[in-house]
């Protein structure tokens, strides 16, 4: 007689109610304050014309190695949103939002392919494409990036979090691109336009983050994977801002 075999009932009936989706938001928005304490110098050092040309150039490759990867990885947000079985476009949000967002990083939106943009200001500076490719970023650079991008695969609600919230929306508001456009035209005469239409995009993507977030941040599950994959992406771009700053510590970082 064959033996039959009982599996472990792994039924928990457990509570999946999370909290007040306004009285969650208001959690992030003190995590982030909590983390997120370091300032970014080097924008400020570009913003005034004091940052050397040597030091300009390897944060282009920083901006270039950032765009390469993120923009990689957009397609996971659409393929992982929500109501991607709407009936038609303009019944959805999440997907629509990242339709958008994905032609305007590649080009298809108007503006230029956000990468080709950091390979063309890499161009205004001298680098060759060589010397781009095979820059080593800050470790703190990889770690932010990578970990951005193991949550936009992982599921749609982290993906959000880590690269709309705590990415697109957290980089707006600090105003860094109006702070490089403005800089590098009138103090190193280049007419950046990746800083250019991040001045205005970003602000927007970021807004439309905070709305989509709070329709996915529900149960309770949703909100502990939510406010992880924001702690680990706010912990890396808070290092990854400090070790920026050390730049400034080098000699010649700064010129008259």
């Amino acid at each position: 007689m064959t033996e039959v075999r009982e599996f472990k009932d792994v039924r928990r009936g457990a509570d999946v109610q999370g909290q007040p989706v306004e009285a969650f938001m208001a959690g992030l928005e003190a995590l982030q304050g909590e983390i997120a304490t370091a300032r970014n110098q080097v924008w400020q050092r570009v913003a005034d014309g004091t940052l050397s040309l040597e030091l300009v150039k390897r944060l282009c490759k920083e901006y270039y190695f950032l765009g390469k990867w993120y923009t990689s990885e957009f397609g996971s947000l659409v393929a992982n949103a929500p109501d991607s079985d709407a009936l038609d476009l303009g019944s959805s949000e999440h997907l629509l939002h990242w339709l958008q967002n994905l032609a305007d990083e590649t080009g298809f939106a108007g503006d230029r392919n956000h990468v080709d943009m950091k390979v063309e200001w890499a161009r205004q500076m001298g680098i060759s494409d060589e010397e781009l490719l095979s820059y080593r970023p800050l470790p703190e650079s990889i770690g932010s990036v990578f970990t951005s991008l193991y949550y936009m695969r992982r599921s749609y609600e982290e993906g959000l979090a880590a690269f709309g919230w705590a990415g697109e929306r957290f980089a707006a508001s600090t105003g860094y691109a109006k702070l490089m456009y403005e800089g590098l035209r009138d103090h190193y005469g280049q007419d950046v336009e990746n800083f250019k239409v991040h001045a205005y995009a970003e602000e927007d993507h970021g807004a439309q983050a905070d709305y989509l977030l709070r329709k996915v941040a529900i149960t309770a599950d949703q909100q502990r994977r939510i406010r992880r994959a924001v702690e680990h992406v706010l912990c890396l771009r808070n290092a990854r801002t400090v070790a920026l700053n050390r730049w400034l510590e080098e000699p010649g970082a700064l010129r008259s």
